[in-house]
């Protein structure tokens, strides 16, 4: 009896510190809950105000939330810590925040929590709400109190009635402990007949004798089912392998068209980037088709100089022949040479050649970089000079550009990329059209290559317009442009950035409004 007082005690003092801890965690779970979530739903659903600074819809959210009974106050400060909106207490609003993450360490009786607004990695403000824990403490403190009073009012109980239940249960235990011999040994000896008389105590002893005698039969019964069942589990086993043959068929059948779908979505992410290179071939075109005017113009020219040379020629050697039939011709041959100049005729047809020569090597030039540009892309990386694809990309935009820009180039030595040169191109397109259209009336544009480590850095930069600070994070979302309708896809940004992430890249923009805007690539060397 003393061992059960002393088990007692010991149990019911560890009872009453389990429960008081449970309680206590339960409550900083449920605390840290609804405090996470509480601010977690608010900076949510305030997010678009604070990016906007709408204060009008801020004030009307804040002072919402402060309808629920225990929140104290809601505090929303920007990037910069100040005070965007405030509801609540006003001895509250220039309290120093310190966040809490337990309700027993609050000695302020006030929970504070907070959470960020951060769009594209940038911290752009800050939720701070405060929760009453006055009823918690309370409620608390009123669990301690009864449970401390229900243990000892326990203890005392449990020691009178442990006295004489003690002497009562041991006599009538003995009783089911030879019954439950008689079980085990019949059950070894594989006999699962029973039959006894049970205890007549009209108590739980007289049920506990009862289900003995219930467990004796089904244990029978199990007997006899277990056998069944095994009889069952052979006819299962045999069409098993059929079910798991018909099951693996269908999921191959599933994979198939998941490898389909797959090549779909590839094929059409690879016509979207196409579609938009395509793009980008049209805004060239216009200049292209004049690039390649320019020459064509003045070979056209000289080859009609050279047709007027060549007229001269044939009569020259017209009056030659003659001039050795009829001697008397040597006068009018003379003259006719004379007039026309061979001499000059000689050196300008050198000179017409070579500059006609010139004009078609550039349309060849101009056609070789459009025709490597506009190709279809394959997947496979080969090794690119980034110097070279720059180069290209120059000769390409260069009647885009050259009217109202100044392009200053910085090409240093340096290795090679793993790399899809037509791809790179098109993003070095991009960046140098929208570097150009940046630029409100003349500027400059300066593209420089440099080694940084085991990576190459690529700037593209301009002295234009800039990019405000609102939209910042938004230019290389797919679809979002600045420029009016027709004027632009949206697309050229995102796919950019796309085809460097694949390089194994990384595409970062600095800009300041008026003066101007820095996008730099970052390519890892070929190893």
């Amino acid at each position: 009896m003393i061992g059960t007082a002393i088990i007692e005690a010991v149990l019911l003092s560890a009872l009453i510190f389990v429960v008081i801890d449970f309680m206590m965690e339960s409550a900083n779970d449920a605390m840290n809950k609804r405090a996470t979530t509480t601010a977690s739903l608010f900076a949510s659903a305030t997010k678009n105000a604070v990016l906007s600074y709408d204060l009008a819809t801020l004030d009307a959210f804040t002072n919402e939330l402060l309808s629920n009974p225990d929140i104290l106050y809601v505090k929303v400060i920007d990037g910069e810590n100040q005070t965007l909106s405030f509801a609540g207490n006003e001895r509250l609003k220039e309290r120093t925040f310190e966040g809490d993450t337990l309700v027993e360490t609050v000695t302020d009786g006030i929970f504070d929590i907070h959470a960020d607004i951060v769009e594209g990695g940038t911290l752009f403000g800050t939720i701070q709400i405060g929760i009453d824990i006055g009823t918690i403490n309370r409620a608390m403190s009123e669990v301690k109190r009864w449970t401390v009073s229900i243990a000892l009012f326990e203890m005392a109980l449990v020691a009178i009635f442990s006295y004489f239940l003690g002497i009562y249960l041991t006599t009538n235990l003995y009783i089911l402990k030879s019954q439950a011999k008689f079980i085990a040994s019949n059950v070894k000896n594989g006999v699962f007949d029973f039959k006894w008389k049970p205890i007549q105590s009209k108590d739980e002893l007289q049920e506990l004798s009862l289900a003995f005698d219930e467990l004796s039969q089904t244990l029978a019964e199990e007997h006899e089912r277990r056998e069944r069942y095994q009889h069952d589990l052979v006819e299962l086993n045999r069409n098993l392998e059929e079910l798991v043959a018909q099951r693996t068929e269908k999921l191959n059948q599933r994979n198939h068209q998941l490898e389909a779908t797959n090549k779909e979505l590839e094929a059409a992410q690879q016509q979207l980037v196409h579609s938009e290179k395509m793009a980008s071939v049209g805004q060239l075109a216009a200049g292209v088709a004049h690039e390649i005017n320019n020459p064509l113009g003045f070979v056209t020219s000289n080859l009609d100089v050279m047709r007027h040379y060549q007229s001269d020629y044939a009569e020259l050697a017209k009056r030659a022949i003659q001039l050795g039939l009829e001697p008397d011709t040597l006068t009018a041959f003379n003259q006719f040479v004379q007039d026309k100049d061979f001499t000059f005729i000689n050196r300008d047809c050198n000179e017409l050649i070579d500059e006609s020569m010139t004009g078609v090597q550039r349309v060849s030039a101009i056609v070789n970089d459009l025709k490597q540009f506009s190709r279809t892309d394959t997947v496979q990386l080969q090794p690119c000079d980034i110097n070279a694809c720059i180069k290209t990309t120059l000769n390409l935009v260069e009647s885009k550009i050259k009217y109202h820009a100044k392009v200053i180039t910085q090409l240093n030595e340096i290795p090679q990329v793993l790399g899809n040169q037509g791809k790179l191109i098109q993003v070095f397109t991009n960046l140098l059209i929208n570097a150009a259209q940046a630029l409100e009336s003349e500027g400059e544009i300066r593209v420089s290559t440099r080694l940084d480590h085991e990576c190459i850095l690529i700037q593209i930069q301009d002295d234009g317009i800039g990019i405000p600070e609102e939209i910042k994070n938004k230019i290389f979302d797919p679809f979002f442009t600045t420029k009016s309708i027709g004027k632009g896809t949206g697309l050229g940004l995102s796919i950019s950035y796309d085809i460097i992430k694949e390089h194994g890249g990384e595409l970062l923009v600095k800009s300041e409004v008026g003066v101007g805007s820095c996008f730099t690539i970052t390519l890892p060397v070929m190893l």
